[in-house]
């Protein structure tokens, strides 16, 4: 028995050595990262060669961030939001903006002082011409001004008028009897191709011929240059008629009248349209035609004289204004324009000076120049 128990314990003993002489691998406890700061080495660490700054590459600015809207509640995500829609004023100046051909346009005035307005449905639009900035050959930066009609609000903002051809021009005349200073300034109406309509009184002369040999027009300022409102039917008709005949005799048709002082009644129309196709007034007040208005057979043309602006600057300024609308307006708008003499100092006619600013302007605007018998 003894034996036996000796044995057993003999065989436990085994086992138990057995177990110990072997080195079983264990994790280890705590993860490599975490295990103590490696000891010190005293070499100095490698210094890495930078990249030369040419070979790095260029990187763009940051994009700011987007604020998040006030009421984003905090440490959340911004909220997206959809743009909100401009407001009918502002849509309306945008429209202005892109496509201001299309606003439909009409014309204030009194004496110098024209206002160019547009309607845009409950919206009124004025533009500012006058001091419209020139940037080019044809094309302007015009400001202009965007009103609620029932409501006190209003946008101011700016469009680029580009110049287009169109049939928008100027009807030029010069009125009375200065055959000499006319035919000295032929050659600056043949300079801008300016073709103009001279109105003379009296009998034909060979200013008249000459003038129509270059293209210009002949008209008819009556015989004497009376007031027609205060002479007789008999003197009237003496006046306006009488002289046809030795004009047309010498190959002048005489196919426009412009009455004396630009005073004429409704009854002295009805006698002189059989003979001529237009009959023209004279004011001092701004007014713009069509070619189908013009073809009613009577207008009244815009004063130019030298008596009606005393300084140079005032004239240019009134001038840029009126043919700048012409233009603007566009179509067939035209502009009716007279004076008298060609001379610095003479009070009922125009300066050279000023003559040539007038058919500058005109040309550079790209206005056409129209004869009265043009217009029928």
């Amino acid at each position: 028995m003894k034996s036996l128990v000796y044995g057993f314990s003999l065989i436990i003993l085994g086992c138990f050595t057995a177990c110990a002489s072997r080195q079983p691998q264990s994790l280890p406890a705590t993860p490599p990262h975490a295990l103590a700061t490696p000891p010190r080495v005293d070499t100095p660490p490698l210094r890495e060669t930078p990249a030369p700054p040419a070979a790095l590459p260029q990187r763009a600015a940051p994009l700011p961030e987007a604020a998040p809207p006030q009421d984003a509640p905090a440490g959340e995500p911004p909220l997206h939001r959809v743009p909100e829609q401009p407001s009918p004023l502002e849509a309306a100046v945008q429209r202005v903006k892109e496509r201001p051909e299309e606003i439909a346009k009409y014309v204030l005035h009194q004496g110098d002082a024209i206002l160019v307005k547009g309607i845009l449905g409950p919206f009124e639009v004025e533009f500012d011409l006058l001091h419209a900035q020139r940037i080019g050959p044809g094309e302007f930066w015009v400001d202009f001004a965007v009103t609620h009609t029932a409501e006190d609000a209003a946008l101011r903002d700016q469009f680029l008028w580009r110049l287009e051809e169109d049939q928008a021009g100027i009807l030029l005349a010069f009125d009375d009897q200065y055959h000499e200073a006319w035919e000295r300034h032929l050659a600056v109406f043949d300079q801008y191709g300016a073709k103009v309509t001279f109105f003379v009184q009296g009998d034909p002369v060979p200013f008249c011929l000459a003038a129509q040999s270059q293209g210009h027009e002949v008209g008819y300022h009556t015989q004497n240059h009376l007031n027609l409102t205060q002479v007789s039917r008999e003197t009237f008709f003496e006046e306006t008629l009488a002289a046809l005949d030795r004009f047309r005799s010498a190959g002048i048709p005489l196919q426009s009248f412009a009455y004396p002082y630009g005073l004429s009644e409704p009854w002295m129309h009805e006698e002189l349209l059989p003979f001529f196709k237009i009959l023209r007034g004279y004011g001092v007040t701004f007014r713009l035609y069509t070619k189908e208005t013009i073809k009613t057979g009577y207008i009244v043309s815009k004063a130019l004289d030298n008596i009606l602006y005393k300084e140079d600057a005032a004239f240019e300024a009134a001038l840029t204004l009126m043919l700048r609308t012409v233009k603007f307006m566009g179509g067939t708008h035209i502009l009716p324009l007279t004076t008298h003499d060609i001379s610095e100092t003479a009070l009922w006619g125009i300066s050279p000076q000023r003559l040539h600013f007038l058919l500058q302007t005109a040309r550079d605007l790209g206005l056409r120049f129209y004869r009265y018998q043009d217009l029928w």
